[in-house]
């Protein structure tokens, strides 16, 4: 056997984790200087994407008032083609009207026969 195995294998386990800890200080350490350098890469593309936008800013603005113009120009497109039919249908609207109206006053000439009035009362 050999002598003093236990205390050998002692200091091969601290050395163990004593280099498992500096390796996990050292992969922190590069991840942290990775995410510092992706950080300030993508800030410059930032600054550096903000000047472009500068540039081509004022074709953008065209643009996008262009847009707006639009969109306004098919509402008030749409709402004249509401207003149009709806202006239309008026007669439609008022012979059904006036249907409603036949028809309730003969119901209210149907109805007269069997209404009950109670008589007046004379006041003191």
């Amino acid at each position: 056997m050999v002598p003093n195995l236990d205390l050998i294998l002692l200091a091969f386990l601290h050395g163990a984790f004593i280099s498992f800890i500096l390796l996990l200080l050292l992969s922190l350490a590069f991840i942290s200087l990775l995410f510092s350098f992706s950080l300030t890469l993508f800030s410059i593309l930032l600054i550096d994407s903000y000047n472009v936008y500068s540039f081509f800013s004022q074709y953008l603005e065209t643009l996008k008032a262009n847009l707006q113009l639009g969109c306004q120009l098919i509402l008030l497109a749409i709402t004249y083609l509401f207003v149009t039919i709806v202006l239309a249908m008026n007669p439609v609207f008022q012979v059904v009207a006036s249907k409603v109206r036949v028809l309730k006053h003969a119901i209210q000439q149907m109805e007269e026969p069997f209404k009950f009035k109670l008589p007046k009362i004379p006041r003191l």
